[in-house]
């Protein structure tokens, strides 16, 4: 859902502007011991897992991974809790890792794909993921499956795909020009990739958005949107400038921090997961226990990528 901002209804109506990414992440693994959401089971903790294997960082059975041009945070659905094979956690890991080394293609002049660098899109980027993630688990024996958000930036137009409940924000001068919008079957049931879904990449939500230079994007899974209202966030990027630049380091822990805090609070005044809960019929008080990931990335000038070799 575009709030406000630049729609890119005619691409030729402004020069472009080359951007990059000023980026950092943020997160928490679930604590072992916890209030379980309703209707959704969770299994036990995943610790995060810095590794040369993967190009992406495990945060529980969350994943995500950030670099100049793009973003990418998954979310590993916890509802395959005392299945044989279950490890949702490696299945989302596995999806970012691929998304990740599908981009660095683009980098790479040896690379076929060096030469299409801006005729990328974020949902061809996931199916390809998908596809290889899918493999891996079916020869390894694994079970799972995974919400997913990509976004991909080229010169000064945001690319963004998101199926599930993780979420993309864009702020700008203090207020929010963008906003992704949770996709659900029903009721704490996203849309997700993996064993058994009939969901696809292809039903991944799609926008095409105009950036400027300092804008903030705000790339997380639900453990973010879940704890955090929209006044949350934007107070919490405000405060991040000091004075007027803002530190994208620093809006990543800041946010992560606020939403484990009312994760753990089952006393808080209110949080967005409790309010849908109330509003399906359901008694639930204070924040959500779950992972948490946050990526922010700050739009900046940039020449030349020196990341492009």
């Amino acid at each position: 859902m575009v709030i406000q901002g630049d729609p890119l209804d005619d691409p030729f109506s402004l020069p472009k502007k080359s951007f990059c990414f000023e980026h950092a992440a943020y997160g928490f693994p679930k604590p072992d011991r916890q209030r379980k959401a309703p209707s959704r089971t969770t299994v036990p903790l995943t610790p995060p897992v810095p590794s040369t294997k993967y190009l992406s960082v495990a945060c529980g059975e969350d994943a995500y991974f950030h670099r100049h041009d793009a973003l990418g945070v998954a979310d590993g659905v916890g509802g395959w809790s005392g299945t044989k094979g279950a490890n949702p956690g490696e299945f989302s890991r596995k999806i970012m890792h691929y998304a990740c080394a599908e981009l660095e293609k683009y980098d790479d002049v040896d690379e076929d794909a060096f030469a299409r660098y801006y005729e990328v899109e974020p949902i061809d980027i996931l199916e390809r993921s998908y596809t290889l993630a899918a493999r891996d688990a079916q020869d390894e024996g694994i079970v799972g499956s995974t919400t997913a958000c990509l976004a991909i930036l080229r010169d000064d137009e945001l690319r963004v795909a998101n199926l599930g409940d993780c979420g993309l924000t864009v702020v700008r001068a203090g207020h929010f020009v963008f906003r992704t919008e949770e996709q659900q079957h029903s009721f704490n049931f996203p849309y997700q990739l993996g064993t058994g879904s009939p969901d696809q990449p292809s039903d991944a939500q799609s926008f095409r958005l105009r950036v400027q230079r300092g804008d903030v994007i705000i790339l997380g899974s639900d453990g973010i949107f879940d704890n955090l209202f929209d006044e949350d966030i934007l107070e919490t990027v405000t405060a991040c400038a000091v004075p007027v630049v803002i530190d994208a380091r620093k809006v990543s822990q800041v946010l992560a921090q606020r939403a484990k805090d009312v994760s753990e609070d089952t006393r808080c005044g209110a949080s967005p997961f409790q309010s849908r809960a109330i509003a399906e019929g359901l008694y639930y008080s204070g924040g959500k226990v779950d992972d948490i990931s946050v990526v922010v990335a700050v739009v900046a000038d940039s020449e030349d990528s020196p990341d492009r070799r």
